[in-house]
Formats: C-alpha cells, structure tokens, sequence
C-alpha cells in the first residue's frame, strides 16, 4: 500500500492504496485541555498532546478514540470521523483514587503499590488508577513482584503465596535434648516446620558429652541430622534367688530396667542406681550403688523368706476419697476430693508396752500393758516417733523444735498420720463400705465409747475392725495427727499435710469419754500441741513413697 496527496475544493486529503482499494484518510484536529496526553485510535497509540492538540491523519467511518493520561480519568468515545466531522475537542479530568482490594492466602502478607507500604492483608484501600509495580513480602514465604494495573471505580486482586519454610528432623537418645533458639526438645525433633537458616543446634544428655552442631537449612528443603552423644556406661551383673525373683534398676538420670532371676544389663549410664529384687513370700532386698565408665558391678541376691509387711502394722493402698462431710459440723465442710498414696498405718493405737519399752517410763492414767498410751502430748508422740525410727535403724522423720517441727514425709521412719491419711485409713480405704463409724455402722460393735467403756480405757484390738483390719479408730482414744487445725480447701488436693502454721494440731477418732456423734469418722477435734489427757494417744504410720 502507499498513500498519495489529493487537492480538491481547496482540501487536503491523503489517500491510502491498500490492495485494490484505495482509503480516503482524513487530518483530524484533537484538542485537549491537558498537553502530554496520549491518543488512541482503535487501541492504537497515534501521539501525545502538544500545546494541547494532536493533528492525525484517520480513515473516514467510526471509529474508538481514547484520551488518557496518568493522574486523570480516561476519555473513551465513539466519533465518527468524515469531511465534516475532523475535528473534536476532549476534555480530561483529574481522576479519582480507586477502591483497590487485595488479600493474600495465607492473610497477613505486607503489600506495598510502587513502593509505598499499602497494607497488611486482607486490606481495602484507595489509590490513583494506573499502572505500578506491587511487591507483596510475608515472613517464611516468597517475595511476589509484579504489576498491577489500577482503574476506576474497584480493582481486586487475590495472590496465593508460597511457603519456603524448610522441614527440620534431629534424630537422637530418647534422654536427650535438643536445643537451638531458646526452644528445647526432649528425645529429638521429627518434622518440625522452621524458617530457613543457619542454626546452632545443641544436644545435651545426662551423662554423655554436649555436641554442638551448625547447620544451614535452605528455603523449602528437608533435613534430617543424627546426633548421638557419647554415653559414659558400664555393666551391671545381677543373679538373684530364686529364679522367679524380680528384678529392677533404678537409675538417679531416669533409666529403668527389669528383669527376672538374672540378667546382664549392658551399656548402662553411669551414676547412682537402686536395685530392687522381690518375689513372693520372700521379703524385699533394696540397696544403692553406683557405676563408673567402663566398670562392671556384680550383683549376687539372696532373697529372705518372709514379707515386707511390718509387725503389727496394715498396708494401706493409696487412692481418692471424699473427705470431710456437707451435713455434719461446719469445719467438716466442704466434702472435697484427696488423693493419697500407698502409706502403712498401725493396726493398733500405741500401747503403753510399746511406749515404755522405748521411752523407759508410763505417765498413763488407766494403766496396762496393752492399754492405749494416754495422757501424751503432740510433743511427746513426735518424739517417740524420732526415737522408735533410730532404735529400729530408719530415718527420723521429724527435725527441729517446738511450734517450727518439720516433717519430712519421704523418710522410712515412724511418724503420726495425716489428717488425709487417717480418715482415708478409718474409712477403709479402697475397700470402704461407707459406714458412719470405723467399720460399722453401730458404734459399740467397733469402738469404746461412753455409753460401754465404764469411763476407762481398754485393751487394743478387743473391738471389731474395719474393712482393712485396723482397730478402734471410733473409740478408746483419741489419736494425735500431723496437721495444724484449719478448715479445709474446697479444691481437689493430693496427699495434703495441712497449713504451715496454727495453734492447734488435730486429732481424730474419739475415745471412751466420747459419744456416738463425735465417733463419726468425719469429726475432728484439735487441742495445743502441748496438752495431755487421759483420752488422747496416738497411732504410728511410715511412707512408701
């Protein structure tokens, strides 16, 4: 094709030979109120405005004309261009900010539209139309840029955003920690979603040398790293009579093992060990030692035929009760559940045999060999206590003096019950009936009261027991506990010992100046821990925890 000047009727056309057909183009004059503006003819780019007008040579018919320039509203209108028809003037006007919506998935990502900060998403904002550059950035997640073309009246936009994090796996001992960034993990990390970077991974282990370790983890890689720390071990050998005895290991780092009759236990961390062997009919052999790196310690048990139970003392299991009472007297209030733990208490209240074949003398008023002990204050039963633990070759449970007497319930001595302890015990324990006295629900069938005791004192045990074959918790004495008086908490507890401080301590049971009301296994009675009567003794427990 080629175009050709045409002069007719003083006019100026060009035409435009395309194949056979020859196109009349016609100089059209396009004014505008703004220079710089560009013009478009059928989406075809034909030249900015200057000194606010275009002139264009354009094919005669209709055709699209657009006017746009950057800040302003576009002009899109329909002319019909002709002879008559070659000239047009468009006005723009300063545009209008539109409304431009963008979220992200996941939400949160920061966005910015030519490199000003937009929003967090999801995010509504304005902004002038047109066409810039977006970078939209989010934490462990990859860098979008791109354009985004803005127009008038709402754009929306949504970009889904692409993990980078990476996928971190420590193999290691179970007793082992790994630690990196403040966090630690006990027994290793499996599949754990981490920010890519250099870390410095440490792994630490009772017994066993700290490995420090440094490793990078790349945007959405997958690492797995074995750390084993070196363990200091040794052998323990145990052979035990006889053969079906049971065997355990008892680690100070948490280590445990088992076995029965003999066993060569290998690879076995240094430190403190217990070993326990049992079996049945046979009594209990504990003891402690220790192994060193690379030592093997021979252990040879011979079980003694007996049993673990203690003269004259019931073996309590360890359970959850309801103590106390909502319809009895108000510091019996409020019914709340306790947990104990196994204990042994002592089948019978304290004779006055046994306390003078301790203490060397009888302040008893209704005296008899196997009478209760009485008129004994908190005072002296704590210290029969300390000296009945060290004549029998145990721990003492009690240390200091006065009101600042300490218990440490974890020793193997004697001690006085819980207040928990001992209504736990008189109830019958796991094997309770829930009767309203120690064992019966009729007083006189369990315990010496007022109203059978002829106002004395009787031999231990001559009553009815109760479910766990412990005697007279309902009668003949009262019989000192641990705890301090208070009222009780209404929140669960777990072998509870009472407050630090008061001025009384408790004791329980009624005795045979007693009346049927206050044989009640849930009544509790209290005096300073210095008195002494006539109706009061006490009852001995040691722990099993």
């Amino acid at each position: 094709s080629y175009g050709i000047r045409s002069i007719r009727s003083g006019e100026v056309y060009t035409l435009k030979l395309t194949g056979d057909r020859i196109v009349t183009l016609i100089p059209v004059v396009v004014t505008c109120n703004q220079n710089g503006a560009e013009l478009f003819v059928d989406d075809v780019s034909m030249g900015k405005t200057a000194n606010k007008m275009l002139t264009v040579d354009i094919e005669s018919g209709t055709h699209t004309i657009k006017l746009a320039k950057e800040g302003f509203s576009t002009e899109i209108q329909e002319k019909i261009i002709s002879r008559d028809k070659n000239s047009f003037n468009i006005k723009l006007s300063p545009s209008m900010p539109a409304t431009v919506e963008i979220d992200t998935e996941p939400e949160g990502a920061t966005v910015y539209i030519d490199n000003l900060k937009f929003g967090v998403t999801p995010i509504t904002n304005f902004f002038n139309a047109g066409t810039y550059p977006i970078r939209i950035e989010m934490e462990n997640y990859e860098t979008i840029t791109e354009q985004i073309t803005i127009v008038e009246p709402k754009t929306q936009k949504s970009f889904n955003l692409t993990d980078i994090m990476a996928t971190l796996t420590v193999k290691t001992h179970p007793n082992a920690t790994v630690a990196f960034n403040g966090e630690s993990f006990k027994g290793g990390i499996t599949d754990l979603k981490i920010a890519p970077q250099v870390l410095s991974i440490v792994v630490t282990m009772p017994k066993a040398e700290t490995i420090t370790r440094a490793i990078t983890l790349q945007p959405k890689s997958s690492e797995t790293f074995e750390i084993y720390p070196d363990i200091q071990a040794g052998v323990i050998q145990v052979v035990a009579i006889p053969e079906n005895a049971r065997i355990e290991l008892n680690g100070d780092g948490g280590e445990y093992y088992t076995a029965t009759g003999r066993k060569t236990f290998n690879d076995v961390p240094i430190g403190e060990y217990e070993l326990i062997v049992t079996a049945d009919k046979f009594k209990t052999h504990k003891e402690n030692f220790s192994i060193t790196d690379d030592e093997t310690v021979p252990k040879q048990i011979v079980l003694e035929e007996g049993s673990d139970i203690i003269d004259n003392m019931v073996f309590v299991k360890g359970g959850t009760f309801q103590m106390g009472s909502n319809s009895g007297d108000k510091d019996e209030e409020p019914l709340h559940s306790v947990t104990v733990s196994n204990f042994y208490i002592g089948k019978y209240e304290v004779t006055q045999k046994k306390w003078e074949t301790v203490m060397g003398y009888n302040p008893s008023h209704n005296k008899g060999d196997n009478n209760p002990m009485e008129k004994t204050s908190w005072s002296d039963a704590v210290k029969f206590c300390n000296e009945l633990s060290v004549k029998e070759g145990l721990e003492k449970c009690y240390s200091g003096s006065g009101k600042n007497i300490q218990c440490n319930f974890n020793t193997n001595g004697y001690r006085l019950p819980s207040e928990a302890e001992w209504e736990y015990a008189a109830k019958g324990g796991s094997k309770s009936k829930g009767y309203t006295f120690s064992g019966s629900n009729i007083l006189d069938n369990v315990a010496w009261s007022v109203s059978n005791s002829s106002n004395k004192t009787h031999t231990v045990g001559t009553k009815q027991a109760n479910e766990l074959g412990i005697y007279d918790m309902s009668g003949n004495v009262l019989e000192w506990c641990w705890d301090w008086y208070g009222r009780y908490s209404a929140g669960s507890q777990t072998n509870p010992t009472g407050g630090y401080r008061g001025s009384c301590r408790i004791y329980r049971g009624a005795s045979w100046s007693d009346k049927e009301s206050s044989s009640r296994v849930v009544d509790r009675s209290y005096a300073t821990q210095g008195i002494r009567s006539s109706n009061t003794g006490f009852r001995l427990v040691r722990s099993m925890r």
